[in-house]
């Protein structure tokens, strides 16, 4: 037994070896994996690492436990601005920062300037992994598979690691092979989806009766958001619009801002906008509260308020940019998805302008998303980013 043994960690560290030094794949058919301690979270296409010009790039993703889709803790948290085009990337000392406009990369805490660039795929930002590694004292490796033909490994380790590399590619095969069906699986229903029979709204209209005129977005942006007084169903409604693309803006109460630190830090680093939800008495009040509560979870400040009515122009005055909403939905908890979409898009009507659509949080709103969604993409409205200068 115990030679086994012996011969088996011959074997293993014999692949570790030549996986480390194998030189860069330039096959496409190489698949690369990430490991981050001893997981494997689930991979798409999109989150595939890349070479280029020498340097392994990884989504930044990957580095915060809140969007890694593991839950491994590396000790960082991440936050990516579409509308700026910045990436950061930060723990309780440093704050590295990739200017995905101009490519440069900076620590904004040390003042530090690296040559290191953050590059855009399938659009997505990914970052270097050695970069990164090297900053915030984390380790990483890249491993040749053995039991998976051009496959390859990539793992970013912190001191938490407890496998080996050689002990960690054996026991994680198991894990890597159903990863690895996942991502095939994943690549054939997007070949092979096609509409369902569900309450879409998309359906025929009975024999005999004229089928109703959909109103045409034409050249309508909309820009969305969502009040949430509590946490219910927002992760549902994260989860559907990160897998869409779409980005929205999500007013926050200030005792929201303060509870679900782990939210707020995926909402901004998925690219997404936040502002100040300040209802009933003490506006001013609740919006310091809101912004000294940002600052502490996510460092970061905004300027962006859902108010009265009555209190915008004031508060405007200012600093403050305050949403003024074209339509404000709620849907019921027994209103068919396809139905509360048709009755948005016709509500809304042919602007041929920008229209502000607010949605109150919750399950509900979280069920009849993907159909609103896809309602108002067939009917040619353009979701569009919500920024502070636009609205």
């Amino acid at each position: 037994m115990r030679r086994k043994h012996r011969f088996l960690s011959y074997v293993l560290a014999a692949a570790l070896f030549l996986g480390l030094s194998a030189p860069i794949p330039a096959s496409a058919a190489s698949l690369y994996f990430i490991g981050l301690n001893d997981n494997v979270p689930p991979m798409t296409a999109g989150d595939m690492p890349f070479w280029s010009g020498g340097t392994l790039y990884v989504p930044y993703t990957v580095f915060d436990a809140n969007l890694n889709g593991s839950g491994v803790n590396l000790g960082l948290y991440t936050s990516y601005s579409r509308s700026d085009g910045i990436v950061t990337l930060f723990d309780l000392r440093q704050m590295l920062v990739f200017d995905l406009n101009t490519g440069a990369c900076r620590d904004e805490i040390t003042g530090a300037v690296y040559s290191s660039q953050a590059s855009m795929k399938n659009g997505r930002p990914f970052v270097s992994v050695s970069m990164v590694c090297s900053i915030f004292n984390l380790d990483y490796s890249y491993i040749r598979l053995p039991y998976i033909s051009q496959g390859y490994l990539v793992r970013i380790k912190s001191p938490d690691t407890v496998l080996s590399d050689d002990l960690y590619i054996s026991a994680a095969q198991d894990l890597i092979n159903i990863r690895l069906k996942e991502y095939t699986k994943s690549l054939n229903s997007a070949a092979t989806t096609t509409p369902g029979s569900s309450d879409d709204g998309q359906g025929s209209a009975p024999p005999g009766q004229n089928p109703i005129q959909e109103p045409d977005g034409g050249n309508t942006a909309v820009y969305l958001a969502f009040r949430c007084g509590s946490a219910d169903g927002l992760t549902s409604i994260l989860n559907v619009l990160d897998a869409g693309r779409y980005s929205a803006l999500f007013f926050l109460s200030p005792r929201l801002i303060e509870e679900e630190g782990d939210l707020v830090r995926r909402i901004l680093g998925t690219g997404h906008s936040m502002g100040v939800l300040a209802e009933g008495e003490d506006v001013d009040g609740q919006l310091r509260q809101g912004q000294r509560a940002l600052e502490e979870t996510a460092h970061t400040r905004t300027t962006l308020a859902y108010v009265p009515a009555d209190r915008r122009a004031g508060l405007e005055a200012e600093g403050w940019v305050c949403w003024e909403e074209s339509l404000a939905m709620e849907p019921g908890p027994t209103v068919g998805a396809g139905t509360f979409a048709n009755t948005v898009l016709n509500r809304l009507g042919s602007r041929h302008r920008a229209a502000y659509l607010t949605l109150s949080g919750g399950e509900a709103a979280a069920r009849v998303l993907p159909t609103l969604l896809r309602q108002l993409a067939s009917n040619h409205y353009t979701l569009s980013v919500p920024l502070e200068t636009r609205l």
